[in-house]
């Protein structure tokens, strides 16, 4: 559902929160090469071996991206305003961070059915988001592709999903599933009728396990060849396997220590306190306050698993209550945010809707190798249903054009 209010972020707030979320995934990215190499952060003890050992998205794959690639060339931050101005990072989502064809969706929507909004000079066109996709997944290419072909690799039950369509049209790349790829020669291939085409970067818009597990078009698992060819690479793979544990949620509750250690900076936008519910005395404060929290797998993303304290019967506080004294290791906690609401017209009168945003993070690699971050000035405002304050489009959320004022 789309939302005909738009949102409108001011210039000045927009310049604090890309400074942010680009000191952030530059953090995240270093990270990410540490724990899947030398491993300085757990020597240091910033990270314990322990918090990565119960991370489900901490894989051997992780290593088979090649010295000096990028982990994460695309970043995802979910973001929530608590108070007029003010703004702290909900999530990080360095697996396959979605929703840029759909902000330029929903601006187009409300082009078309409010004429009179007009092109608005002082106000960046969301396209630009998708333009600098396409430049970063073509900068992503192995070494000496100057031309890259690109995939845009789904499952088989995604193929009408519009924003991976849209993405995939705007940057130029073919839509392909599992059962078309095969890895010949150290190379990644399409096979499409009797013909092959080289494929030079990957960017997974699925599952990674259900991709590493798929049966190629020769039907030969993909597992072992498409790491082997990116370790060689042969292909790049955006993103890439292991990310996982990233955007882990009780790797989030490090993510300030994380900044300093590597960037030895302090953060330049807040996040949410967070409880690991693997600790027991944090279990037991969650426990003793479980209807006033917010309760997540530590590996969830899309809003699955999620149960807001206030919004819960108590049968469902029980159940959380019995899985968080059984396996608390595989939850974090948070305390509940004051999320603004905004207008939002349900097609009879305004109401007020709970509301968070998606914002997008490029990685590219500098001359000198170094790690260069850009925010393209597009975000995805997303909408909560009537009465709850979870947004993602999977539990009934829409959207709203998103307003980012120039300079």
């Amino acid at each position: 559902p789309l939302d005909a209010v738009p949102r409108v972020i001011p210039a000045d707030q927009w310049a604090r929160i890309s400074a942010g979320i680009e000191q952030r995934a530059r953090a995240m990215e270093l990270f990410l090469r540490d724990i899947y190499g030398p491993g300085e952060i757990i020597r240091a003890g910033i990270v314990p071996a322990e918090a990565l050992d119960r991370a489900p998205g901490f894989r051997p794959t992780g290593r088979s991206v090649p010295e000096g690639a990028l982990h994460a060339p695309v970043c995802g931050v979910d973001l929530v305003s608590t108070a007029p101005g003010e703004w702290v990072v909900l999530e990080d989502n360095l697996r396959m961070a979605g929703g840029l064809a759909m902000a330029v969706a929903l601006r187009d929507r409300i082009s078309e059915g409010f004429p009179e909004f007009g092109a608005r000079s002082e106000v960046h066109d969301p396209r630009v988001g998708l333009e600098m996709l396409s430049e970063t997944l073509r900068a992503a290419a192995p070494g000496g592709v100057d031309d890259p072909a690109i995939a845009v690799v789904i499952a088989e039950d995604e193929r009408e999903a519009f924003d991976l369509n849209n993405a995939a049209a705007a940057i130029g790349g073919e839509i392909v599933t599992p059962d078309e790829l095969t890895v010949d020669d150290g190379r990644l291939w399409r096979a499409h009728g009797g013909d092959r085409t080289a494929v030079d970067v990957l960017y997974v818009r699925m599952d990674e396990e259900m991709l590493l597990s798929s049966a190629g078009a020769d039907g030969t698992v993909l597992r072992r060849g498409l790491l082997s060819a990116m370790a060689e690479g042969g292909v790049a793979v955006v993103n890439a396997p292991g990310n996982g544990a990233a955007d882990d949620k009780a790797i989030y509750a490090r993510v300030p220590q994380i900044i300093d250690f590597y960037l030895g900076e302090k953060p330049l936008i807040g996040q949410v306190e967070t409880y690991v519910c693997s600790d027991p005395e944090q279990r037991r404060q969650v426990l003793d306050r479980l209807g006033e929290l917010v309760v997540k797998p530590i590996d969830g993303y899309g809003g699955s698993g999620i149960t807001v304290g206030p919004e819960c019967s108590p049968r469902e506080l029980d159940e959380r209550r019995d899985e968080l004294r059984r396996h608390g290791e595989r939850f974090v906690a948070q305390e509940v945010q004051s999320l603004s609401t905004l207008p939002t017209f349900n097609g009879h009168e305004l109401q007020r809707r709970h509301v968070d945003m998606r914002a997008f993070v490029m990685l590219r690699s500098g001359a000198s190798g170094e790690i260069l971050a850009s925010a393209p000035p597009v975000a995805l405002t997303r909408v909560a249903p009537a009465g709850t304050m979870v947004v993602n489009a999977s539990s009934g959320g829409g959207g709203k054009d998103t307003w980012i004022h120039r300079a």
